[in-house]
């Protein structure tokens, strides 16, 4: 404002210029994730009862919103101004989980509301968020016969975001170890709600058949299939060979922990949940079919949705 109110043509042109940073860069919350249907607890009362139950082993906060989407995975995070907790499920995930196995998903993401990861936070959650959009923003777009003064541009928002760049870089290397050590103690808390029978079936699933549920996904069957996706999921992911998945927990073996990561290799996750003496699970897999029947209307939209995204894909 200072710079602009000096009247002088580089004082103003600068200035604009400090103002549109200070926009993108405002602090701003998360917003919903776009892809994920909201249910809300009258449209899912057993499902809101067992997380309720979870929470409360945990004495974690109340989640205020479940959500399910096409994500061969599951998430706790908070969004919005108000720090809304909302435990977003992958239904291509909890579909080949068994109920304990569900179980223990849900008590890992509650133990992460308790956790207080701080990627979550209002301060550097924001920050981070900022920072991606101005990545995003300050991205090299130029296309051939985008013409001489685009290329201009985009290469000096390209040099802008250098900057930009290397402090995403240095956040997520200081956040990544505080990450590890934040997935080791959820682990821990999901074993003690759900029995360490369940967790480290749960990690065995996320090693041996994410990667067939993710290759399914991505093949053409989704765009050119017209009969019911997720009972196709399930037969495409019984029919893979013990031996495939061996090779999978082979591989899982020898990963290596990396600076870089957000997560500790799964074997070793398995190996440590293993080895907690939580035999006999706090909360049980009750209610498993009600909560089936009350996702199928909302599956049934993230199955649609999941369609029409690969025939866009595929179509253009």
């Amino acid at each position: 404002m200072y710079l602009v109110t000096r009247l002088t043509m580089v004082g103003i042109l600068f200035g604009l210029v400090a103002l549109d940073l200070a926009w993108l860069l405002r602090p701003r919350p998360a917003p919903f994730p776009a892809t994920a249907i909201p249910l809300t607890r009258s449209d899912a009362p057993h499902l809101y009862a067992l997380v309720d139950r979870i929470g409360e082993e945990l004495r974690a906060p109340r989640a205020d919103l479940i959500a399910i989407s096409g994500a061969v995975n599951a998430s706790f995070r908070t969004y919005g101004w108000r720090r809304s907790r909302l435990v977003e499920i992958g239904y291509p995930l909890w579909l080949i989980l068994t109920p304990q196995e569900r179980v223990a998903l849900l008590a890992h993401e509650m133990a992460h509301s308790r956790n207080g990861d701080a990627r979550h936070g209002l301060v550097v959650g924001s920050a981070l968020y900022s920072l991606h959009e101005f990545r995003i923003v300050t991205g090299f777009g130029w296309q051939p016969g985008d013409g001489v003064s685009a290329l201009i541009t985009q290469c000096l928002l390209a040099i802008l975001g250098v900057p930009v760049r290397v402090l995403i870089f240095l956040m997520e290397l200081l956040l990544n170890r505080f990450s590890q050590h934040a997935e080791y103690r959820a682990d821990e808390m999901q074993a003690q709600v759900a029995g360490s029978a369940a967790a480290a079936s749960l990690l065995d699933v996320l090693i041996t058949r994410t990667q067939p549920v993710g290759g399914f996904l991505a093949s053409s069957a989704v765009a050119v299939g017209t009969g019911n996706l997720w009972t196709a999921l399930r037969s495409h992911v019984n029919a893979v060979a013990e031996t495939e998945l061996e090779r999978h927990r082979e591989f899982a073996r020898v990963e290596k922990t990396g600076a870089d990561t957000t997560h500790p290799p799964t074997y070793l996750r398995m190996q440590r949940v293993l080895a907690l003496p939580y035999l006999a699970p706090m909360v049980s897999a009750a209610s498993s079919e009600q909560i089936e029947a009350e996702l199928d209307k909302a599956a049934g939209r993230v199955a649609r949705r999941l369609r029409e995204d690969a025939q866009s894909a595929r179509y253009r």
